[in-house]
């Protein structure tokens, strides 16, 4: 049963304009922009993370959903600014993906490149709909 919440539908869409969103105490809430991508034998997921280290990405699976998430503090130190308006402290971004019953969690890879995530979950062959096919010698 594939069950959605109107609400985060409304989150990604007020994530995705500039002035609007999840902007709380200096915290910058957004989703993050995806495609996903399903064949014979893998589930793929690429995310737009411009900016970000390895080491602020954070991927986990759990049951049927992949949830990919980064955080970061865009704040350095610089004596010599005299800023006016200082908005860009921290940034957040999250997304959560279902993924297909068959997919085997436990051989996932990711890798991040040029400021894209990808998530590569391996599908099991044998479709649950199809059942398990015997060889007849």
């Amino acid at each position: 049963m594939n069950t959605t919440n109107p609400f985060d539908e409304i989150e990604q869409f007020l994530g995705r304009t500039p002035f609007a969103g999840g902007r709380t105490w200096g915290r910058d809430l957004r989703a993050a922009d995806i495609d996903v991508a399903e064949y014979d034998d893998e589930f793929v997921v690429m995310a737009d993370l411009p900016g970000f280290d390895r080491e602020e990405i954070d991927v986990r699976a759990s049951g049927d959903r992949l949830t990919i998430s980064g955080e970061r503090d865009t704040e350095r130190e610089d004596g010599d600014r005299r800023y006016l308006r200082r908005e860009r402290r921290h940034e957040s971004v999250t997304r959560t993906i279902e993924l297909p019953a068959t997919a085997v969690l436990e051989d996932a890879t990711a890798t991040y490149r040029h400021g894209v995530l990808t998530v590569t979950v391996p599908l099991d062959a044998v479709d649950a709909d199809e059942g398990h096919r015997i060889d007849v010698n």
